[in-house]
């Protein structure tokens, strides 16, 4: 009996790539689900920590209690923002979510300069 017309088990299984390793004829590995895209949430943390900072500030500056808690909570949310912002512009060198890439960097620099401005007002 001849193997000849038979397809062997290798012709048979679909080509597949495992995830983390090269895809044939491009420089990324091949990741299921595209976990390093820019997504809304990147930016989500220096926000929470930033807006309170901001809103102490604006609302309860004139004590002391409330200025130390606000620069405590504004350098960890200028901390987060650098994270949010190198990911922002990581994507936009990539030319992924450009509009999202652009809407945090402005968004997480204005915040950044807000909350410097009012912690030297105050």
């Amino acid at each position: 009996m001849s193997e000849q017309g038979t397809a062997g088990p290798k012709a048979a299984e679909p080509e597949t790539v495992k995830p983390g390793t090269v895809k044939p004829g491009t420089a990324e590995p091949e990741v299921a689900g595209r976990p390093d895209e820019f997504g809304l949430a990147d930016n989500l943390a220096a926000l929470v920590l930033l807006a309170p900072a901001l809103a102490l500030l604006r609302f309860l500056g004139e004590h002391g209690w409330a200025y130390w808690t606000a620069v405590v909570l504004g350098g960890l949310g200028v901390l987060a923002a650098a994270l949010g912002i190198a990911a922002a512009v990581r994507s936009l060198r990539r030319g992924r979510r450009r509009l999202l890439a652009v809407y945090t960097i402005v968004l997480l620099l204005v915040s950044c300069f807000l909350l410097v401005v009012r912690l030297v007002e105050s």
